[in-house]
């Protein structure tokens, strides 16, 4: 894809960082409707598209009948089936200029004092963006966590980052509620 297209997906990726969430959140769906009206904002915002046009390139599980028909009309264009499993975006968007961005969402939830869901959840979802990678021009997996995230001196995930970036236009994104 374009040099745009990188140049919009680090731009959103820089908003889904920066985005003011609520400790009221406290599933993957309310992060999710919360999340599409940045990504929403920013489409609009970046390019130009008004109201009316935006249904047809962001999709999203939706709340109305016919933002639901929206989304189940993009499953044959977002769907990665691997292994007989069909792998699907929690939000998706699909506009000539981009070509194809794949959302991944996940609400690392706290367990106790000091732990939380955040190694598996990281893990699965790493999986299911290099999954998408292998049908879409680019992913964003945003994972944001409950609890504190604490990196050791031996921390690896900058490196993680550029490599997810670097060989499979990955833009992972770890963060908590609160920014």
């Amino acid at each position: 894809m374009s040099d745009f297209s990188g140049e919009f997906v680090t731009g959103l990726a820089e908003q889904l960082k920066k985005q003011a969430l609520s400790p009221s959140i406290k599933t993957e769906v309310a992060l999710e409707k919360v999340v599409y009206k940045t990504v929403r904002k920013y489409i609009i915002g970046t390019l130009d598209i008004d109201d009316q046009k935006i249904d047809q390139i962001l999709f999203t599980h939706g709340n109305t009948k016919q933002e639901k028909k929206y989304w189940t009309d993009s499953k044959p264009d977002q769907n990665v089936i691997v292994f007989g499993c069909s792998n699907t975006s929690d939000i998706f968007i699909k506009e000539p200029r981009l070509g194809t961005i794949y959302i991944e969402l996940k609400y690392s939830k706290r367990r106790g004092i000091k732990a939380s869901t955040l190694p598996g959840d990281l893990q699965r979802s790493i999986g299911q963006s290099v999954i998408a990678s292998i049908r879409h021009d680019y992913v964003i997996c945003l994972i944001v966590c409950e609890a504190e995230i604490k990196l050791g001196k031996n921390d690896y995930s900058e490196k993680l980052r550029k490599r997810l970036w670097r060989d499979h236009k990955i833009a992972l994104i770890v963060r908590n509620l609160i920014k």
